[in-house]
């Protein structure tokens, strides 16, 4: 897979310090290794030309043309020097243009994104660092690239179980398919919603807890503590985040905290976790639905989903508390989203050589075949995660493949949708005709909050 970068997305958003990064060379022949920075994460990479099909002259001309536009300085040492790491990404496509990525980088909440670009994205193997302890495996099961792509959401109905009572809607209950969706209260998600769908939202690790509950504590004998745990674990349990942290959905086991560790449940948690439930930083960049179009739970107010904001933020205030935790720990923390946050205030700048758009009208980008394809007016903000970021104010077109149908290639005719393509917006209507010599915003996404192009272009 040629210029393949390790992009950073939306799927580093819980991931805490786990240690310090360390280095870790790997020992293989290569003709040669290119260092450059990765435009979308600002974090140092090297590529090592490893594969039989390389030559010195495609190695470096792959290099200096450098992953998605920006040029690498190639050598011939054949050595990647980065410290600290993240981890090493070995990718061995089918065409022997074999090749091993180091992730540079000492921010420990990138290892879930890094970690998913690598195994999801580039169809390789993940060798983590100390820093990203648990994540050398793939995120999902099946084989690399499989079930991996972002699946949008959808909205399932269906007639309540044996013994409930009837649904909400025309006597069924419907349910959003996204991390940020949930039930109707008093049900469980796994019922209605389908994991399978939320699991490519976000990437899945089976991580041990942050720490285990303990066996002895007063809480136990607290029944109004244990009254509002009970309460806490039933709303997370209509709710799409037990997809990962429960029993129920998750293949392998849950990833970090557990509804099902027990009464203490909530130790389990990390206190950047507790901080995040408590409302003290922001995760709302990860996109919500409207309380009313999500069964009544508010995400946009509560990192958890709830019918009831300030009691789910009581709760966890509570255990700030109790766990001593201080203001200036709290006020040290970012808010949650990383380089989601990043893309979101990028200002983009006029496109390179060879992008843009032609004489033709043909959309060109470097960087690979795209799922997603906008064109925005030039002062647009940026596309972010649906379900309501992914339309920002400006945009004029938008075209996209389904999870399950090929990317396409650069050359796509504004207003034209490529074959097995849809066009998402405007709904049932042409785009809005460009006006030459005015200036139009080019986003395209690999897959959703991957970029592969982002750029100022003029049309002709």
């Amino acid at each position: 897979m040629k210029n393949n970068s390790l992009t950073l997305g939306l799927y580093l958003i819980t991931a805490a310090a786990l240690g310090a990064c360390q280095s870790s060379e790997p020992e293989v022949a290569s003709i040669g290794s290119c260092n450059y920075v990765n435009p979308f994460s600002s974090n140092s990479e090297c590529k090592l030309y490893t594969g039989p099909a390389w030559t010195d002259e495609s190695a470096s001309t792959d290099c200096t043309t450098g992953p998605f536009g920006t040029p690498g300085e190639w050598t011939q040492d054949g050595t990647c020097n980065l410290d600290p790491l993240l981890g090493t990404c070995f990718v061995t496509p089918a065409d022997a243009l074999d090749y091993i990525l180091t992730l540079g980088g000492d921010n420990p909440r990138q290892c879930s994104a890094g970690a998913m670009a690598c195994t999801a994205f580039a169809g390789g193997t993940f060798e983590a660092s100390d820093n990203c302890r648990g994540y050398d495996t793939a995120p999902m099961s099946g084989e690399p690239g499989e079930d991996t792509v972002f699946q949008w959401p959808t909205k399932t109905c269906k007639p309540a179980l044996e013994g409930e009572p009837p649904g909400q809607t025309n006597g069924e209950v419907c349910t959003w398919n996204l991390i940020s969706a949930a039930t109707e209260e008093g049900r469980r998600y796994v019922d209605y919603g389908d994991c399978n769908i939320v699991h490519t939202n976000r990437p899945y690790y089976p991580l041990a807890p942050w720490q285990e509950p303990p066996t002895t504590d007063p809480r136990l004998d607290d029944e109004a503590w244990l009254a509002e745990s009970d309460w806490v674990v039933s709303q997370a349990r209509a709710s799409a985040c037990v997809c990962c942290h429960g029993l129920a959905a998750t293949p392998q086991g849950p990833s970090r905290w557990s509804i099902d560790a027990g009464p203490l449940w909530v130790d389990t948690m990390s206190d950047e976790a507790i901080v995040l439930f408590a409302g003290h930083t922001d995760s709302s960049i990860l996109g919500a639905f409207d309380p009313a179009d999500n069964n009544g739970f508010d995400r946009v107010h509560s990192a958890l989903p709830t019918t009831d904001v300030d009691r789910m933020l009581a709760f966890f205030q509570g255990e700030l508390e109790r766990r001593d935790i201080t203001d200036g720990y709290i006020d040290s923390l970012p808010n949650v989203g990383g380089p989601l946050l990043m893309q979101m205030a990028y200002i983009p700048q006029e496109c390179g050589e060879g992008e843009g758009i032609d004489e033709d009208g043909r959309l060109i980008w470097k960087g690979g075949a795209a799922r997603y394809l906008y064109v925005l007016e030039a002062t647009a903000g940026n596309p972010g995660l649906p379900p309501n970021f992914d339309i920002p104010e400006g945009t004029l077109w938008r075209t996209d493949v389904a999870h399950d149908v090929t990317a396409f290639d650069s050359g796509v005719v504004y207003g034209e949708t490529p074959e097995g393509a849809h066009q998402y917006y405007p709904d049932a209507l042409p785009p809005q005709v460009l006006t030459p010599g005015k200036q139009y915003y080019l986003h395209v996404l690999r897959d959703v909050a991957i970029p592969v192009a982002r750029c100022l272009f003029t049309a002709q």
